[in-house]
């Protein structure tokens, strides 16, 4: 069904020029005028509103996580391990830190397999649900032809270390362009993989992609890894580039930030316990407002799936998606759903699909190249900078 979607409004441009994401160390974010107000439709219990909605989120601070990192954009743990963090680098290589001190060695290093365009590289990491007892985890990368690959591998008898000979290819997906390669992976409460994909690249889906059942890119993939071979389904079409989606672990239900083509950047959600089927509406639309109408038009609209928030370009223009933050280091974020802009350091906070958005203040504007959202094992939140920092989310 068609969800009515917030409108960022703001008051002032922050971008006057579209980019792909950047290899290196760029102008300071400029946020949005911070008095800019976004609005929402009222939220009711039946779309998903949740008790105090309308509060607004705490002021927060970023803690510089320690160590040095090429171009990082991902942190997460295993479950159940709090005193480790596995760092992703675009550059190809997994770092940890270890009781709050980096480790010399990396986890993992494939920086030799991995392609370095401005989109691709490594592109992000998880572990097996069971990892405690498999020692299995995969990661997502693009390789030297820009195809898009997952890979398991297995953790050596270090566990600081992981055995590259064990590495097994889940899934290969051949991409036509450089660009919109999605690469995250989550395992879902269902206990599949789920795999980000984008519409494979250039320019408005020229291919259409996203709407095509024969093909996987513009979708997110389900694979359930315990068959021989791992079984891959579509579980989801009209994806743009999905820039990470999360579970929350709490509830279940998928958030998913996806990048849009030139004016509209869109927050999706789906409840906990969604079927397979769902089509969110790409390359007929762009969040809620038709892009080709020759697409559009062969589309059931009352069927789709359509954004509950989205922002123009006032606001920024590469939106950033993140998590519902579950931890405890800062007790009136719980329940708030984070995402970010990568090219404006916009943050935003939302306490339900239906909620307002508020600035993030503290965090809202103090990151360059916001690239990621990441999670530890014990549900606090990190922010990663394409730049080099990684920050953890912290009380003032």
């Amino acid at each position: 069904m068609r969800r009515t979607a917030f409108i960022l409004a703001a008051a002032a441009i922050v971008a006057a020029v579209l980019v792909a994401v950047a290899v290196s160390r760029g102008p300071s974010p400029k946020p949005a005028d911070s008095t800019a107000t976004p609005t929402t439709a009222p939220t009711d219990a039946e779309g998903g509103g949740s008790p105090g909605a309308g509060r607004e989120p705490p002021v927060v601070r970023l803690e510089e996580v320690p160590g040095s990192y090429s171009q990082p954009l991902y942190v997460t743990a295993p479950s159940g391990d709090a005193s480790r963090l596995f760092i992703v680098e675009k550059t190809g290589a997994i770092r940890i830190v270890k009781d709050g001190a980096p480790l010399d060695r990396p986890f993992l290093d494939i920086s030799d397999e991995v392609s370095s365009g401005s989109e691709q590289g490594l592109l992000s990491m998880t572990f097996d649900p069971d990892y405690a007892a498999s020692g299995l985890f995969y990661v997502d990368y693009t390789d030297r032809d820009g195809d898009t690959r997952v890979v398991r591998y297995r953790v050596s008898e270090d566990p600081d270390r992981a055995d590259p000979s064990t590495a097994i290819e889940i899934l290969r997906v051949e991409q036509p362009y450089s660009n919109h390669n999605g690469g995250q992976l989550q395992f879902g409460p269902d206990g599949r993989l789920y795999v980000g994909m984008g519409d494979g690249g250039s320019a408005g889906d020229p291919h259409g992609h996203a709407q095509d059942p024969e093909s996987r890119l513009g979708k997110l993939l389900r694979i359930d890894v315990s068959a021989t071979p791992p079984r891959v389904a579509i579980w989801a079409t009209g994806l743009r580039n999905p820039w990470r989606f999360s579970f929350d672990r709490d509830t279940g239900a998928l958030w998913i930030g996806d990048v849009g083509q030139g004016t509209r950047e869109e927050i999706d959600y789906l409840p906990p316990g969604q079927e397979a089927g769902v089509n969110f509406g790409w390359n007929g639309y762009e969040g809620s407002e038709v892009y080709d109408q020759s697409v559009a038009s062969q589309l059931d609209e009352d069927a789709l799936t359509f954004p509950v928030g989205e922002y123009g370009r006032e606001l920024g223009f590469s939106v950033t998606g993140g998590y519902v933050y579950r931890g405890s280091a800062v007790p009136g974020l719980r329940g708030f759903y984070l995402f970010g802009d990568f090219g404006s350091g916009g943050v935003w906070a939302m306490r339900g699909p239906g909620a307002e958005p508020h600035r993030l203040q503290g965090v809202d504007g103090e990151v360059d190249q916001l690239s990621s959202f990441g999670e530890g094992a014990d549900g606090e939140l990190y922010v990663t900078s394409l730049a080099g920092p990684v920050y953890r989310i912290v009380a003032p």
